[in-house]
């Protein structure tokens, strides 16, 4: 993968930069946002005024807002993830990071971060895939305490966010928004739908695509246009989300229908 950035207005909150070839960066900076980093190879010496740390693979580190640093290689290092986080958009979401800096070391939070970048730099996977993935990355690292309104009853809750759902499929939509039409936290409508269908909503949304491609095939329709016609990026983007459901491919499926 060629360096990259993902940054989209509707995700105003997050900026994602991926480099392949990671170079010295000796001028002593700092950001506005909270920054989390990773590599893939090498290793990364970050400086701070007063101290440095030194950041390898399986390992994140994060650093806060107005913290001047810089980084210089210990050795060739490659595949480095910057991810910038609006600090007040983390404290309207209840997450918060206190300390000036600190190097995560365990391997999990690792690979759920390089799992979230990945996610993020997949121009094929929708903008609801990648903020609930972000939400998920975030609900394993920061720490978390909300408070919800009183609700009515859970089921009844979920159950009424899945009709949405089921008439909205095919439009862009966000969790901020979808969180805003159901006066709840985009943490507690995540929570809720997941207790009670078992499946992340963008999972859903992506069940309800591929069902509605699955109807279109059946119907003889090329498979180019049922890629378009069902909220697909394109044909390989349908081609490997309809086989994870269904163990075949649409053209299989469709030349055993109509041969």
């Amino acid at each position: 993968m060629k360096n990259g950035i993902f940054k989209n207005p509707k995700l105003d909150f997050i900026e994602l930069r991926y480099v392949k070839d990671i170079e010295n960066c000796i001028k002593m900076h700092l950001h506005e946002e909270l920054t989390i980093t990773a590599i893939k190879k090498g290793s990364l010496n970050l400086i701070f005024n007063d101290s440095s740390m030194e950041l390898k693979p399986n390992e994140i580190a994060i650093i806060n807002s107005q913290i001047p640093h810089c980084a210089t290689l210990n050795k060739e290092s490659k595949d480095g993830y910057v991810l910038y986080l609006k600090k007040e958009y983390l404290r309207k979401i209840d997450f918060d990071f206190f300390s000036s800096y600190e190097i995560i070391k365990q391997k999990n939070i690792y690979k759920s971060f390089i799992k979230l970048c990945d996610c993020l730099l997949d121009i094929k996977l929708s903008l609801i895939e990648k903020e609930e993935s972000f939400y998920l990355f975030c609900l394993s690292f920061f720490s978390f305490e909300q408070k919800e309104k009183d609700f009515k009853e859970e089921s009844t809750l979920a159950l009424d966010i899945k009709k949405y759902l089921d008439k909205s499929y095919l439009e862009e939509i966000i969790l901020e928004e979808l969180a805003l039409k159901f006066d709840l936290s985009i943490v507690h409508l995540i929570r809720v739908f997941k207790k009670e269908f078992g499946l992340p909503i963008h999972s859903y949304i992506l069940n309800k695509k591929v069902h509605l491609a699955k109807e279109l095939i059946a119907s003889n329709i090329p498979i180019i246009e049922v890629a378009q016609n069902s909220g697909f990026f394109d044909q390989s983007h349908l081609n490997r989300s309809f086989k994870r459901i269904f163990q075949i491919t649409p053209k299989e499926y469709q030349n055993n229908i109509f041969k």
